[in-house]
């Protein structure tokens, strides 16, 4: 199996993290709970899956586990990564950062373009943590209806870059200012590969009719077209050439128009998730 795909079946028991008692990393008053329990997060997601999709050592990665063929495995994994981080335990958080560290251990290889790239280069992960961190940022700001104010957005970033030196960065921004330096210095990461173009394909023929008002969650909005469509908007145009995807700006009222009324009431993290790349205790619990 693809140590990229989730390590649960269908038949695995579900359970709310948030349920699951532990210390925790995160509280309710800190700006990365506010961001990645919004109704916003998929399409943060989805953003960063794009832009990682965009680099050709990524893009190696994904050929190597299937990804580029079913890139929707992907972007589970991500959440998973995302929700267990920043809602779990902090043993539970640690487990699955470890096993996602030795997952991006086992790949290694040559890019379409001929260079070697191995899953732990420290570069490569700062890199794709700070995509991350700005894709869930930027999807929160444009989205929620309640942005983060200048100091709780660099509180944010301040936040993830103790994530991310746990994956294996050795050096992290701290500051909003920091990270779009960084990703401005990484421009030339995005370059055009067949493999990142039949993902970023992939996602769009893949994605599901929008659920609306019958779908009440967070993740039932996942995989869906307006994800994806919300996603291509908000990706630095080199992300957009190097995946020629389609630029059709979207705002707010865009994007949730379709689907507001199923959004009410989620002002705080309504997650529930399968067994997800190895927590123990989600693996064990169920829902009362």
């Amino acid at each position: 199996m693809s140590p990229l795909i989730p390590r649960a079946g269908a038949d695995s028991p579900v359970c709310s993290i948030l349920d699951i008692p532990g210390p925790r990393w995160f509280t309710a008053s800190d700006p990365i709970w506010r961001v990645h329990g919004d109704v916003s997060t998929p399409i943060g997601i989805t953003t960063g899956l794009l832009m990682l999709a965009a680099d050709p050592a990524y893009s190696a990665g994904m050929i190597a586990c299937g990804a580029d063929a079913e890139p929707w495995t992907m972007d589970d994994y991500l959440h998973d990564l995302v929700e267990i981080s920043t809602f779990g335990t902090v043993d539970d958080a640690m487990v699955t950062i470890e096993h996602a560290r030795r997952d991006h251990n086992s790949f290694s290889g040559t890019t379409e373009y001929g260079d070697y790239f191995y899953g732990s280069d420290p570069g490569l992960i700062e890199w794709s943590q700070a995509a991350m961190t700005w894709a869930l940022l930027v999807a929160f700001q444009r989205f929620s209806g309640r942005p983060l104010s200048p100091a709780e957005s660099d509180r944010y970033v301040y936040q993830w870059a103790g994530l991310a030196r746990l994956h294996g960065a050795r050096s992290f921004p701290s500051t909003v200012r920091e990270l779009e330096q960084l990703l401005r210095r990484s421009r030339g990461r995005a370059r055009p590969t067949d493999a990142g173009r039949r993902a970023a394909r992939k996602l769009r023929e893949d994605a599901r009719a929008c659920p609306g008002v019958t779908e009440n969650s967070v993740i039932a909005h996942r995989s869906c077209t307006t994800v994806v469509d919300a996603a291509a908007s908000l990706v630095p145009s080199e992300v957009r050439r190097a995946l020629d995807l389609p630029h059709r700006p979207m705002d707010r009222a865009a994007v949730f128009g379709r689907i507001t009324r199923a959004h009410q009431g989620l002002s705080s993290p309504r997650l529930t998730t399968r067994a997800p790349i190895a927590a123990p205790s989600a693996m064990r619990a169920r829902p009362a």
